[in-house]
């Protein structure tokens, strides 16, 4: 197979001056990769907890899936423009600032490597020998490399949807044509879930509103006011809205009527449990 190394060439004699980031996060390891789907994983890769990018170059490596890492750039550490801790998303954080280098770019989001992490640590210098006495920069192999770029997948059916809102968001502001087609031909009946607390809202769209109207409402600040969702936002601030996913659990054609749509809404809060255990208050 070959190493990750040898394609972006760098030279064993500089293997100190690299560390690879595995980027992903306890509470959902593909926060990084629904980021990069929105362009924003190098504004959340520049905040660290910690000094974790003292060298030259960072590598970054997204989680996609078990055993299965997504490229994407390697990263030059401009330490002289490096800040002090600040505050970032209620975190005390060190702002890195880091500069996307020209190796390999076209390979960004293209290339897939299979890696068996089993050590907690996300940030590994990359001559670093593992238990096997190999070196991080020798097991790190291509896995395969995709013609296309990944991007926010092309509508594929009502019941694969689980986005996160940035992601909700990303596809209504940018009005991305099969989601924005299929979202609006139906009404029906969506949850919505915190994805810190378990919690699920469950709420429906009916008379004059399609599923796309509805949701719209949501891209704009994760409410969509809904006085219970509202209040958890007020609560624990606005960023809060990024726990939040949003799935559909029934549609219906358009000509349906209130009542129906409504007395269904009513059937999912009652299986579900929502407003006993959940956020629906009625």
């Amino acid at each position: 197979m070959i190493k990750l190394v040898d394609i972006l060439e760098i030279a064993e004699s500089d293997y100190q001056k690299y560390k690879v980031h595995f980027a992903t996060e306890e509470t959902n390891k593909r926060i990084p990769y629904e980021k990069f789907l929105i362009g924003k994983f190098d504004e959340w890769q520049s905040f660290q907890t910690r000094k974790n990018f003292e060298r030259d170059y960072v590598i970054s490596l997204i989680y996609y899936e078990k055993d299965t890492w997504l490229f994407c750039g390697v990263y030059k550490v401009n330490h002289k423009n490096t800040q002090a801790k600040q505050r970032h998303n209620g975190k005390s954080c060190y702002h890195y600032d880091l500069s996307l280098v020209n190796s390999q770019k076209d390979l960004i989001g293209r290339v897939f490597i299979n890696y068996n992490k089993n050590f907690r640590a996300s940030y590994i210098n990359l001559e670093l020998a593992q238990d096997d006495g190999k070196r991080l920069a020798d097991v790190i192999c291509i896995s395969s490399i995709s013609d296309k770029k990944v991007t926010i997948n092309d509508f594929d059916g009502f019941d694969n949807i689980n986005i996160p809102y940035q992601t909700l968001k990303y596809i209504v502001e940018n009005n991305i044509p099969s989601w924005k087609t299929a979202l609006s031909n139906v009404k029906g009946v969506y949850i919505i879930v915190d994805t810190r607390t378990g919690k699920q809202y469950v709420g429906s769209a009916y008379g004059n509103e399609c599923i796309w109207k509805r949701w719209s409402h949501y891209a704009k600040n994760g409410h969509g006011d809904n006085i219970e969702l509202k209040q958890i936002i007020k609560i624990n601030g606005d960023d809060y809205k990024n726990y939040f996913k949003y799935s559909i659990l029934e549609v219906c054609n358009m000509n349906l009527g209130n009542e129906y749509i409504i007395s269904r809404e009513t059937y999912w809060k009652e299986v579900l449990m929502t407003r006993r255990f959940g956020l629906n208050k009625n």
